[in-house]
C-alpha cells in the first residue's frame, strides 16, 4: 500500500497531497449546475476535509475566494501547529465547465505545487446554499483504486452542530467519503488576520 501511495504521489504532477486511496472507481459527482459565483465569492473556513500530506500541522484554515474576471483568486491561510508561524499561499481557479460548479485550482510559484492546475477539474462544489457551507470534492481514478478529496467548508468558524450534522448526511448520500474526514481544528487562531488583511508571502508554511 506504501508504494501505491507514493506512485500516486509521483503521478499526481501537482501539490504533495495523497488522500488514502480506495479500491473502486468514482462516485458521480458532479459540480453543482447553475454555479452563481458571485454568491461563492468571500471567506470560508474548513472545518474537516480528507487527509492531505501538505496540511499537516495546518489549523485555523480559511479559504478567500475573489473576483479576478475569468478566474477567481484563491488565498488559503493557516496556522501551522509544528512551526507555531501563520502561513497563506495564493493561487487561481479557472472554470473547468460552462455550467457547472467545476474548477482547475493551481498555486503557481509555489515549490512542489501544481503550477497552473494542469487540465482536469480537481475543485468540485458539490453542493452548497452559499451562505453557510458547501461541500468540495475530486476524485483521481487509477487502475483499481481512486484517490478522493473532500472538504466541508462553513461561513463560519464554528458553524451550528445541526448545520454539520445535515451535510454529513448529505455528502452520504452523494457517496462520498465521510467516514475518512478529520476535523480541522479552528481553535486558538490569534495568528490568523482578520480577512482581506494579508498580504501573499512564500514561506515555508506555504507549502502546507
Amino acid at each position: 500500500m506504501i508504494l501505491i501511495i507514493l506512485l500516486m504521489v509521483s503521478m499526481d504532477g501537482g501539490i504533495i497531497r495523497a488522500s488514502v486511496p480506495s479500491f473502486g472507481s468514482c462516485p458521480k459527482a458532479p459540480g453543482i449546475t447553475n454555479f452563481e459565483k458571485a454568491r461563492y465569492l468571500g471567506s470560508w473556513f474548513e472545518y474537516s476535509n480528507v487527509f492531505e500530506f501538505y496540511q499537516i500541522g495546518g489549523t485555523c484554515v480559511r479559504a478567500t475566494y475573489t473576483d479576478e474576471g475569468d478566474r477567481i483568486g484563491v488565498f488559503n491561510e493557516g496556522v501551522n501547529t509544528i512551526t507555531g508561524r501563520y502561513g497563506n499561499v495564493k493561487g487561481a481557479a479557472r472554470p473547468a465547465s460552462k455550467y457547472r460548479g467545476e474548477f482547475i485550482v493551481g498555486f503557481e510559484g509555489i515549490p512542489f505545487s501544481n503550477g497552473d492546475g494542469g487540465t482536469e477539474a480537481n475543485y468540485k462544489v458539490v453542493d452548497t446554499d452559499y451562505d453557510s457551507y458547501a461541500i468540495v470534492y475530486d476524485c483521481s481514478p487509477y487502475p483499481l483504486i481512486k484517490k478522493e478529496s473532500l472538504w466541508l467548508l462553513t461561513r463560519k468558524q464554528n458553524p451550528d452542530p445541526k448545520l454539520v450534522k445535515w451535510a454529513y448526511s448529505r455528502m452520504r448520500s452523494l457517496g462520498l467519503p465521510v467516514g475518512s474526514l478529520q476535523k480541522t481544528t479552528q481553535t486558538n487562531c490569534s495568528l490568523l488576520p482578520p480577512p482581506g488583511q494579508a498580504k501573499p508571502a512564500v514561506t515555508i508554511e506555504s507549502l502546507g
